[in-house]
Formats: structure tokens, sequence, C-alpha cells
């Protein structure tokens, strides 16, 4: 079956001698594995640099209606980012984002809303020229309400640690490796009521953006059963120290 499709690279592996496999996460069949030969040649048909971390792309497809490696008829990047590849804080946020979208988003499962969260996520952050050190905590706020486990929003005076495992506030700190004390609690709330345009507004010291985050990917990993091990967080950290 041949269909068009836009989608948003999040890696490629060398297969073979001139071949490469892209994992792409598209808007109308979710997560795709396809197999592009040749593309490592000098004179390749289709250019290697289409399939770098985040590349939006738009495509033809020969899709297979039982999964495997699928085919790209035609592709090409409807617009290049501008600024992301050559700003090392965008491009350390960039990478971090690729490695949590491949650990979360599903083989062959549509999700278009997240789809176009992601898409347009990424766009504010390329044409963005304000505060973006804390962006990719909005960004994981706001993925997690397109996986289902959104953060409750009951943070008050009394309900005032917010528990990893259940999703929500609750009155009684039961540790640090299941709750947030009661300043990352606040802070995670405040954040969790943020959209992108908010950025300006948020104020961390670094030690608290790097608990935060830890603590976000521990909130991930409870919810997301298989989450493989984040790895490049510790890349972004070094970078907004």
């Amino acid at each position: 079956m041949i269909e068009k499709t836009s989608g948003i690279v999040l890696h490629h592996f060398s297969y073979g001698e001139t071949s490469v496999i892209a994992k792409i996460f598209t808007r109308e069949a979710g997560l795709q594995s396809f197999i592009v030969p040749g593309v490592r040649k000098v004179r390749a048909r289709i250019h290697q640099n289409l399939f770098q971390p985040l590349t939006q792309v738009d495509m033809v497809i020969y899709r297979k209606e039982r999964g495997g490696l699928q085919h790209i008829r035609e592709i090409n990047c409807p617009g290049p980012w501008q600024s992301i590849p050559y700003e090392i804080t965008k491009t350390s946020i960039a990478i971090f984002l690729a490695e949590i979208l491949s650990g979360v988003v599903k083989e062959s499962d549509p999700s278009p809303a997240m789809f176009d969260f992601a898409r347009e996520g990424l766009e504010f952050l390329d044409q963005s020229d304000g505060r973006i050190a804390n962006f990719h905590l909005v960004f994981l706020l706001q993925l997690s309400s397109h996986l289902g486990f959104f953060p409750r929003s009951n943070f008050d005076a009394h309900h005032c640690f917010f528990n990893l495992a259940e999703g929500l506030y609750q009155t009684v700190f039961y540790g640090p490796e299941i709750c947030l004390d009661k300043e990352l609690s606040r802070q995670f709330n405040t954040l969790s009521k943020c959209g992108f345009g908010d950025l300006e507004g948020i104020h961390l010291k670094p030690n608290q953006r790097k608990a935060l985050l830890h603590k976000t990917i521990d909130y991930y990993r409870f919810h997301m059963e298989g989450l493989k091990e984040i790895k490049s967080h510790l890349v972004l950290e070094s970078v907004l120290h």
C-alpha cells in the first residue's frame, strides 16, 4: 500500500555496507522502521543527512499492514531546522528528546495528537531566542498527558508531596525514592501547569533543574513499563550547568 505521511526521525543505524535502518515517528502509523538501501553511497538517491535525529520529513512509503521493515519511495525535509543543529544547548535538548521519544512511542500505534505536539514543541525550540533551559522539563510533563499519566492537579498546602508512583500529591512524605520533597513538589506542580510560552517566567537553579530532571525520568519509569535507561540527560546536565 502506497501512503503519504509526515514523520520525525528518531534515530538510525547502519545496515550492511551501504544501507541504514531508520526509526521514524509517523503521524498516521506511529513508530515505523524503514530500510533505506544504498543511502551511504557517494551518489545515493536519498541523502543520509535526512536521517539525523528529530529531522522533519515528508514521505511517500510502501507500507506493509503486517509491520516489519517498511520501504520509502520518496522523502524530503519540508523545513530544515534553523538553529537546533547549530546551538549546543538546543542540540543537547534535541538529542535528549529524541531518546525519550524513542523509548515511549509505540511501534505501529498511531497517535496524531502526540505527533503534532512533538512537532509544535520542536518548532518552538528551533525558533526561540529566549529562555530554553527548562524547555525539556515542560516538554516531558506535557508529553505525559499524551501517554496517559499526566500529574493530578491536587497540589495545596496539605497535599504537598508528589508521589511518583501514584501521580498525585499527598500529605505524607514516603521517602525520596517515591516522593518529591515540598520544594521540588512545588516546582513540579508549577512546571506541570506551564506551556512553552511560559518558559520566560520559570526560574530554577541548576541543582533544582537537575533534580527535577532525574525525578521526572523516574516518574516516566514508574509509568512506562520497559522504558530503557536514559543516558543523554548526562550530556544535557553538563550543558545546562
